[in-house]
């Protein structure tokens, strides 16, 4: 569960920072030279010899989904959102896992829901000021969701795929993932003419991109699937909002947007670390 918490602590300054530097580049543009900074980055350690083809092709499937379609709604979401509301919509990331997997499996397991709601409470709690939870764009709202049952998605494939083909390690084969979200950006870059703003790029939001690309998205997508494949379904839903509380954070202290009550940020942090308590309770029931 370590992978999990230090990418989440990362993940929690990035929507500030994309809200703060890269708002005006175009959503398409700014996935795909994220996406293709990680694939650089894993290209070396791609090593697919002993992987079967059908699996090779599952992979880059599963990147063109969790990573090329996830961006191609999450980015658009700031156009219509703050940093820290795009991370409040994000809450409902929990139930798509659970019942993603619960549909998977034909069956719902309760307690893994009862934590995947109290995550979401917790998470909705934090932000949350004055009873307002929802942001006022529903086109933005929208987009965040799409985002994240793409991600939801394109995580538990990952799992059941993985499993099914230990003879690779992680590291040799997860270039093939960014090629498919790199795939995905491209063709949406060439349908927007994304392309023309390239030249425009200042050192900030070339600054940005970098860090964006080979930290939030080449290090921390890698440590999120593999630290995935290590939990039960309901931790891995819980993890999924321990974000929240600290993207408020970020966004208070140095990103300086109001984003809600203190007080509130604490008590909705307090229920999530009830959430995941939960979640291991049951896993070590049945293990």
């Amino acid at each position: 569960m370590i992978y999990l918490l230090v990418v989440s602590a990362i993940w929690s300054v990035s929507f500030g920072l994309f809200k703060t530097c890269l708002t005006t580049v175009d959503p398409s543009l700014a996935a795909l030279l994220r996406l293709a900074l990680a694939l650089a980055a894993f290209l070396p350690f791609l090593n697919v010899k002993k992987l079967p083809a059908k699996a090779r092709l599952a992979y880059f499937a599963i990147g063109a989904v969790q990573y090329g379609l996830m961006y191609m709604f999450l980015n658009r979401s700031f156009q219509y959102l703050d940093g820290w509301q795009v991370a409040l919509m994000t809450i409902f990331t929990p139930f798509y896992i659970v019942i993603i997997e619960g549909l998977w499996k034909k069956k719902l397991d309760g307690t893994f829901m009862t934590a995947a709601l109290l995550a979401v409470v917790g998470a909705a709690m934090a932000i949350s000021d004055k009873g307002r939870v929802l942001p006022s764009s529903i086109t933005g709202c929208a987009l965040v969701q799409l985002s994240d049952i793409s991600f939801a998605a394109g995580v538990l494939a990952y799992r059941r795929v993985r499993r099914n083909n230990p003879e690779v390690s992680d590291l040799r084969l997860y270039a093939l993932l960014y090629a498919g979200g790199t795939a995905i950006s491209l063709c949406m870059t060439l349908v927007s003419g994304g392309f023309v703003q390239i030249a425009q790029l200042g050192a900030t939001q070339w600054e940005a991109l970098l860090y964006m690309g080979l930290v939030s998205s080449a290090l921390c997508f890698f440590l999120w699937n593999v630290g995935a494949t290590k939990v039960s379904t309901g931790t891995l839903a819980v993890m999924s909002d321990i974000k929240i509380p600290i993207a408020v954070a970020a966004s208070l202290l140095v990103f300086k947007e109001n984003a809600g009550n203190p007080t509130r940020l604490t008590i909705g942090a307090a229920i999530i670390v009830i959430a995941v308590y939960l979640a291991h309770r049951k896993t070590a029931a049945t293990e």
